[in-house]
């Protein structure tokens, strides 16, 4: 995560650029706050990440926000209280969450709330999880491949993590059902290196979320190159409200393991 925060770091100082020239104090930044939460329909304690971006001079680009709080409501009007477990990390008691419901999670800092609504899409399976190999320059090389069927008369987006033997590779894999609505889709994974090999363990989880999430990790991927050529920055297309950064998602989830042969 930590590129995420140098990016949203450019954000910040970016907020105020304009087209005459003029001398940034880069170590005076207003820091902006980041909030970054995943929701899930897995029975589980879920996690609020709340921090601050930080002067461009310091070591780390992430400054955990103590004493914060953290409350999330459900549309039928459930209001589940997160405790802190560590400077910045914020538990939900054990909760699943429901297919279709808007969720709304609001962070209080410093006398400040920061508020973003999210609605669970409803859950895609993974079908398959497939080891393939793939030629580059007459080199062949093992990728894995996630295979399943896109709901027709939906309009889908999802986040694809990677995990292989536990170890989280990559940072977001996304993709839309803009050209393949309702058609069983075939998507290949391309890690960077270290090239998979065999003995591997390969977890794939595919989050279904909304719009807005996806928007938000999907210009992350454009500044940073990962979607193709860095883009100039701009101001990520965050879910919350008062001018936080970071994103709310509510999402359902399905996993499949494979073992590189």
């Amino acid at each position: 995560m930590k590129r995420l925060y140098i990016i949203i770091f450019g954000f910040a100082i970016m907020l105020s650029s304009c087209e005459k020239v003029i001398d940034l104090n880069l170590d005076k930044t207003s820091p902006k706050i980041v909030i970054e939460s995943f929701l899930t329909d897995l029975s589980t304690r879920h996690t609020v990440s709340v921090s601050t971006t930080s002067d461009f001079t310091a070591s780390n680009a992430k400054i955990p926000v103590s004493n914060a709080t953290v409350v999330l409501t459900t549309g039928s009007g459930l209001v589940i209280n997160f405790t802190e477990q560590s400077p910045g990390n914020y538990i939900s008691p054990r909760y699943r969450g429901v297919p279709g419901e808007k969720y709304t999670l609001t962070v209080t800092s410093d006398g400040k709330s920061y508020s973003a609504t999210s609605v669970m899409p409803l859950p895609v399976p993974i079908q398959s999880l497939e080891q393939i190999e793939v030629s580059f320059f007459g080199e062949a090389r093992k990728v894995v491949q996630v295979i399943y069927k896109d709901p027709k008369g939906f309009v889908n987006f999802y986040n694809i993590r990677v995990f292989v033997n536990n170890i989280k590779r990559g940072d977001y894999y996304l993709e839309s059902d803009r050209f393949n609505n309702g058609n069983e889709v075939k998507n290949t994974i391309y890690l960077d290196e270290p090239d998979l090999v065999p003995g591997d363990l390969v977890r794939v989880q595919m989050l279904t979320i909304d719009e807005n999430v996806y928007k938000f990790l999907f210009s992350i991927t454009q500044i940073s190159g990962n979607g193709g050529p860095p883009t100039t920055p701009a101001n990520p297309n965050s879910n919350f409200n008062n001018g936080a950064l970071g994103f709310f998602s509510a999402s359902t989830s399905s996993e499949a393991t494979v073992t590189i042969k």
